[in-house]
């Protein structure tokens, strides 16, 4: 948007650090896009809002399981095609590792999770969830 109004558009973002990342998802066509700090962002035509995360409770709890070098992730969680679990992602302070989920399928998912940093999942119901570890 800011591009084609023809202003000048400064970058204040240039410290990057992979740990202020912010997803966004699209309501129309399910594109999962991450940031590495907020962005004027858009798909199918409609500008995305940055998803706001809260903590994981409830049904969203996660069970973390070591195999080999990696994490084993699962929910117990539905994935019918109206209440899934889109994505689950880990954030450290050099990485973001991303796994798409689909309805119908399960909800596991292996991620290389090195040091500390944030789990983030996204319920098409309830929205985007982070648990730090």
């Amino acid at each position: 948007m800011e591009l084609l109004s023809g202003d000048k558009i400064s970058n204040h973002n240039r410290a990057a650090n992979m740990m202020r990342t912010v997803f966004y998802v699209c309501p129309v066509c399910g594109n999962v896009i991450p940031a590495a700090g907020q962005a004027a962002i858009s798909c199918c035509g409609i500008p995305l809002p940055q998803l706001e995360p809260e903590e994981m409770g409830g049904e969203h709890m996660v069970q973390i399981e070591s195999v080999e070098d990696e994490q084993f992730i699962t929910l117990d969680h539905p994935m019918s095609k109206t209440h899934f679990i889109s994505f689950i992602a880990w954030v450290s302070g050099d990485r973001v590792e991303l796994v798409k989920l689909y309805p119908e399928g399960n909800a596991q998912c292996r991620l290389h999770m090195r040091g500390h940093g944030y789990l983030y999942l996204y319920c098409n119901r309830h929205g985007l969830m982070r648990k730090r570890l």
